[in-house]
C-alpha cells in the first residue's frame, strides 16, 4: 500500500483487531509516512511493518505470502509498483477504496486480476464498467466496509438547554466537500446557525472568503485537524456533512464515528451516504439547498426526533460497523481466495505502461472526452495528491510528455 495515513489507516487498524485470532499481517508502505497515528498502533498491535523494502525483499515476502491483499486507490506509487517490475506468482486480495462510480474509476481489467475484488461499499456495484463485467469476473466480487465506528461506545443524547452545536468534519478538499458548501449553509434562517470546522485548513482562506461574500461571515470556524475525533464528535448535535456529488469516497469512516457517538447528519442523497444514512430514522437525506435548509430548521424544533434518530444512528454503528463484523466478513473472503493456485499477474496489460496511461486508466469516460476537449475538471487535473494529473506529474518528473500535458491543460484552464 502507498501508505497509512487517514480513512485507510484507520481501516488496516480496524481489520488487524478484527482478524487477529486467525491472520498474521505484514504491511509493505511504499512511501515513508508523514503521520505515525495509526503506524504506531498497527506495530504495537505486533505486525511488522516495512518502509520502502527492496525488490528483492517485496519479492522474498510475496513467495511466502498466503494471501497478498493490495490495497487500492489511484495513487501512483501503486501503478509504478504493479508496472514496473517482476512479481512471482501469488494469490491476490483487492480491497478498493474508492467508489468507481466517478472519477477514478475502477480499471475493469484489474478485477479479473484478483482472485477477490472487495469494495468498501456496495455502492460500488452500481458502476457502469463494474455493471458491464462477465459473471465471471462478478464473481470475484465482494463488499467489506472499511468504517467503523468508535468501539465500546453508546451515546444517549440528553435535551440541550444551550443552543444545538453544528459541526463538519473531513476533507475540504473540493473533489470531496460539495463544492457550494458555504452556499448550503447560508441558506439557513436561523439566527444562531453556526457551523464549527475540524480537518486540515488549506482550504481554510476560499471558504472564509465565500462565507464573506455571501454575507454571513461568522457562518463557519475552523479549529484546525484533530488526533482525539471521538471528543470532538460526541459534543456535537448535528453532523452536516454535505458531500460533492462526484466524490470518490465509500465507507465514510467519518460519518460512521460522528453516527456512533450519536451525532444526527444530515447528507445529500449521494450513492455512498445514502447507504449508510436511513432517511428519517438515522440522519436526514436531503436534496437541494432548500431541503437542507428545512432539515436543519425541522431538528432545530424537534429534538426529541432528533434525540430518537441519534440513538438509532449510535445502536446502528455498534451492530453493523465493528472490527469484529469486518473481520469476519473478511475471513469468508481470505478462505475462498486460499482455495485458489497462485498464479502470474500482468498488471501493465491491464493498467498501462507508461505514467500517462496510468493516470488515463481511472479516468471516467466523460472526463477523458473533457480532457482531450481540452475542458477537465480542475480539481481532478491541478490537486496536489488525489490521483490528479499534477500528483502523476510531480511523482514520474522524467515523463516529458504528462508534464507537457499538464501544462497545456492548466493554461487552458486559467484562460
Amino acid at each position: 500500500m502507498p501508505h497509512m495515513g487517514g480513512g485507510v489507516g484507520k481501516a488496516m487498524v480496524s481489520l488487524v483487531d478484527g482478524t487477529k485470532a486467525c491472520v498474521q499481517h505484514a504491511f509493505i508502505l511504499l512511501e515513508s509516512p508523514e503521520n505515525r497515528q495509526f503506524l504506531d498502533r498497527i506495530l504495537d498491535s505486533g505486525c511488522e511493518v516495512m518502509i520502502q523494502p527492496s525488490g528483492k525483499f517485496i519479492n522474498s515476502l510475496i513467495s511466502k505470502a498466503d494471501i497478498v491483499q493490495l490495497e487500492w486507490w489511484n495513487h501512483p506509487a501503486l501503478f509504478s509498483f504493479l508496472c514496473s517490475r517482476y512479481l512471482p506468482p501469488f494469490r491476490m486480495l483487492a480491497w478498493c477504496h474508492v467508489s468507481g462510480l466517478h472519477s477514478p474509476v475502477i480499471p475493469a481489467g484489474l478485477v479479473g486480476l484478483a482472485e477477490c475484488f472487495i469494495f468498501t461499499s456496495r455502492c460500488s456495484l452500481q458502476a457502469e464498467n463494474i455493471r458491464e463485467l462477465t459473471k465471471q469476473d462478478r464473481d470475484r466480487l465482494g463488499v467489506v466496509s472499511s468504517g467503523v465506528g468508535f468501539s465500546g461506545v453508546r451515546y444517549d443524547r440528553q435535551e440541550k438547554s444551550s443552543k444545538l452545536c453544528f459541526g463538519y468534519m473531513g476533507s475540504l478538499n473540493f473533489s470531496k466537500l460539495h463544492p457550494d458548501f458555504i452556499e448550503y449553509l447560508s441558506c439557513v434562517t436561523l439566527n444562531d446557525f453556526h457551523v464549527q470546522i475540524w480537518g486540515d485548513e488549506s482550504y481554510k482562506e476560499p471558504l472564509l472568503a465565500q462565507c464573506r461574500e455571501s454575507g454571513r461571515a461568522g457562518l463557519i470556524s475552523f479549529r484546525g485537524y484533530t488526533v482525539d475525533p471521538e471528543t470532538v464528535l460526541k459534543d456535537i448535535d448535528i453532523f452536516v456533512y454535505l458531500l460533492n456529488p462526484t466524490h470518490y469516497g465509500t465507507a465514510e469512516n467519518v460519518l460512521l464515528e460522528a453516527m456512533s457517538v450519536g451525532a444526527v447528519p444530515i447528507v445529500i442523497n449521494n450513492p455512498a451516504e445514502s447507504i449508510l444514512v436511513e432517511d428519517g430514522k438515522t440522519g436526514l437525506i436531503v436534496r437541494n439547498k432548500s431541503e437542507f435548509s428545512a432539515a436543519i430548521s425541522w431538528l432545530y424544533e424537534n429534538q426529541q426526533e432528533m434525540r430518537r434518530m441519534s440513538e438509532n444512528a449510535s445502536r446502528m454503528v455498534a451492530q453493523k460497523y465493528t472490527p469484529e463484523v469486518m473481520g469476519d466478513t473478511m475471513n469468508g473472503y481470505y478462505d475462498r481466495v486460499l482455495s485458489c493456485t497462485k498464479n502470474q499477474k500482468d498488471f501493465s496489460a491491464v493498467l498501462g505502461h507508461s505514467s500517462y496511461e496510468w493516470f488515463m486508466a481511472c479516468r471516467h469516460p466523460k472526463e477523458i472526452e473533457r480532457i482531450h476537449l481540452g475542458r477537465p475538471d480542475r480539481v481532478l487535473i491541478t490537486e496536489d495528491t488525489k490521483g490528479s494529473l499534477k500528483h502523476f506529474a510531480d511523482y514520474f518528473p522524467e515523463d516529458l510528455d504528462l508534464k507537457q500535458k499538464l501544462s497545456n491543460l492548466t493554461c487552458r484552464d486559467e484562460h
